[in-house]
């Protein structure tokens, strides 16, 4: 029997009796009980002896537990007492040593120093046998021979380092200033004979003058006359051509190009070739005489119309793009070790070569705008009759967009991303001219009008003032339409980024405050464009409404408003009928759809000048209306005749009549009295 169960927290006697029940395999109740409580007195019998002899036990090993602890605790406190005597005596071997081991420190420090005061000695004297050497051969002269080259090489390095190794001695400044100078002397020394290997292209040569440059650390210098050597010898095939040419630059760079890079790598032992050929080109380019910027303004003079100026500079950007071809196809070549170029030397090199392109980008407006101006030179443009010249005018303002287009892509073929601040200020030079054609032919066709007013002639649809001033008024929309969808495409081209900075031109065509407004730009001649528009079509509105104004200012003078007969004021309505004046507006305003068809495009439709007309009349008939004087009862029947007369005319048009009219119609009835 497991009596662990008795011992838990959740027991739990039912439970537990079940469950034993079960496992005896249902034996008789009060046998059950019987057998379990005998077995459960014994189990309590044999754990009360367990218990009792259990306690026995430990009461008799309580007093040797006591003396044991008594015994440890006397040999704990002996063992203290042996540590303090211990440490005593270690604090007292340290007062005897310390004293010898700072001795000790002290010579060691000045063996140290003996040391290298011994070193420093060594090397004070080996610099001033080295100082004294390389004196002598200064003054002798520098060898020529490869062995002694080589010889004076490791030299130079020893004295280089020689010097690191002084550099705690008290005259190292001295020395440093005296060894800069003999390397100063040295270098002018052995410089003209570099340049002279380079200019060979004499590889063993150069390699052991580069190992002195590389002894003196001067590298830079070493590369400075391979520059100035390659440089000199492209000069010289320059000033040899018979007519130079930026295309032949290009050929022999082409064809020298990939010899550098290898002759940086492996003859100077450069880390960056490639920035190393960048500075070359740009040395080459400032180092030619004449340079290519004088041949082209040379050649340029020479060209007598726009035209062949536009070739030349179309030429001179294809050269260019040839050239900046070969440059980028030498350094955008991947190497084994990833070079990076400082973005200031390619925009050097990149403004040294399209320097030519920028010098001549100002006369690239001159001559834009000369192209421009000579589509207006148009015999049609100084005809006499109107209309023919505002057709004329129409022409030219809807083949402006091919020109501009043509225009804007011969520029951006030449300038790139830097065209605008020399193609805007060209096609405003156009739009100007074009305007002042516009605003010179509106005051022709004003003057026409107003002398025909004068004389008394008849205006309107059917003169030849209208006709001229509604294809006028075409043109300046037109023109402004063009000028519009120009500017949004233009706009959009304009944000392409180039991919690679030796294309960017707004850095190398265009200086700080042009680079910044390289947008495209609103044009001035615009807004007096949109002025021009509006009184244009405020000229053809007037034209078309003039024999109407004539007929309408004759309301306030007529007779027949007051001074009228008994007789003829019992007249009934319909006995009335329209008066001449309303009549003639009538008649006019119903042959305006036929006559207007004439003049307008299929595109525009007669009804808005029809409800402009309309909308027009009725205004001012109601404002002629109010201005009579002393009107009867007869002369307001024959007026509410005239107004349902033009409200029927109206109406026809496909128009309504305007609610000042209808207002003034109403006010007329009431006053009127019933018949």
């Amino acid at each position: 029997m497991d009596i662990k169960t008795f011992a838990e927290e959740n027991f739990d006697p039912k439970k537990w009796i079940n469950k034993a029940w079960i496992a005896s395999g249902n034996q008789e109740k009060e046998i059950f009980v019987t057998n379990t409580v005998t077995r459960l007195q014994l189990y309590m019998k044999q754990l009360s002896n367990s218990l009792d002899e259990t306690t026995t036990q430990i009461v008799n090993s309580v007093p040797k537990i006591l003396q044991d602890a008594s015994s440890l605790q006397l040999e704990g406190a002996l063992l203290q007492q042996k540590l303090l005597s211990l440490e005593q005596q270690v604090q007292g071997v340290e007062q005897q040593t310390g004293q010898s081991i700072e001795s000790l420190q002290r010579i060691d420090r000045l063996k140290s120093r003996l040391e290298n005061a011994a070193s420093a000695l060594r090397e004070a004297d080996k610099w001033t046998a080295l100082a004294t050497s390389l004196e002598d051969i200064l003054e002798t002269g520098v060898p020529t021979d490869g062995e002694k080259l080589a010889e004076l090489s490791e030299h130079v390095a020893a004295m280089t380092t020689s010097l690191d190794v002084l550099s705690d001695a008290p005259d190292y400044d001295h020395k440093k200033i005296q060894l800069e100078t003999l390397y100063n002397r040295l270098e002018a020394a052995i410089s003209p004979p570099l340049i002279d290997a380079l200019t060979q292209m004499d590889a063993e040569r150069t390699s052991a003058y580069v190992s002195l440059f590389r002894g003196m650390s001067r590298v830079t210098s070493a590369a400075r006359c391979w520059r100035r050597a390659t440089a000199a010898r492209h000069a010289a095939a320059w000033r040899r051509a018979a007519a130079p040419a930026p295309r032949d630059l290009t050929a022999a760079l082409r064809a020298d190009a990939q010899r550098q890079v290898e002759w940086l790598t492996t003859v100077l032992k450069s880390e960056t070739p490639h920035a190393e050929l960048v500075r070359l080109y740009t040395d080459v380019l400032l180092s030619l005489e004449p340079s290519p910027t004088k041949i082209v303004l040379a050649n340029f003079k020479l060209r007598q119309t726009p035209e062949e100026g536009m070739a030349l500079l179309t030429e001179l950007k294809g050269d260019i793009d040839e050239l900046i071809s070969c440059i980028r196809a030498v350094i955008d070549t991947p190497r084994p070790n990833k070079e990076t170029l400082s973005p200031a030397l390619v925009r050097e090199l990149g403004r040294t070569v399209y320097a030519p392109l920028r010098e001549l980008m100002p006369k690239y407006t001159e001559i834009q705008t000369q192209l421009f101006l000579a589509n207006l030179n148009e015999q049609q443009l100084k005809q006499e009759d109107l209309l023919e010249h505002s057709k004329a005018l129409l022409s030219v303002a809807e083949r402006c967009e091919g020109w501009l287009s043509a225009a804007y892509s011969r520029a951006r073929q030449i300038a790139g991303n830097a065209a605008m601040p020399f193609y805007s200020p060209a096609v405003e030079e156009l739009t100007s001219a074009i305007l002042s054609l516009i605003s010179a032919h509106s005051r022709r066709i004003e003057t026409n009008f107003l002398a025909a007013v004068t004389a008394g002639k008849s205006a309107g649809v059917l003169s030849e003032s209208f006709p001229a001033a509604l294809a006028l008024e075409s043109a300046a929309a037109e023109l402004l339409r063009v000028l519009a969808s120009r500017q949004q495409i233009e706009k959009e081209e304009e944000g392409y980024k180039p991919d690679h900075p030796l294309l960017d031109l707004q850095s190398h065509l265009l200086e700080g405050e042009a680079r910044q407004r390289v947008e495209t730009r609103e044009l001035a001649s615009v807004a007096g464009l949109q002025r021009t528009l509006e009184q244009l079509r405020g000229l053809a509105r007037a034209i078309l409404r003039n024999p109407v104004d004539v007929q309408l200012d004759k309301i306030p003078q007529l007779p027949v408003w007051h001074n009228n007969d008994a007789l003829s004021t019992d007249l009934p309505d319909f006995a009335l009928s329209p008066q001449e004046y309303i009549t003639e507006i009538g008649q006019y305003l119903m042959t305006l759809p036929q006559h207007l068809e004439m003049h307008l495009p299929e595109k525009q439709a007669p009804w808005q000048f029809l409800s402009e007309v309309c909308t027009h009349t009725c205004e001012v008939y109601a404002e002629k209306i109010l201005n009579i004087r002393n009107m009867d009862v007869l002369g307001t029947k024959r007026c509410l005749t005239d107004i349902v007369y033009l409200s029927s005319v109206v109406e026809d048009l496909g128009t309504s009549v305007t609610p000042a009219l209808k207002n003034l119609e109403k006010s007329l009835r009431a006053a009127t009295p019933s018949q």
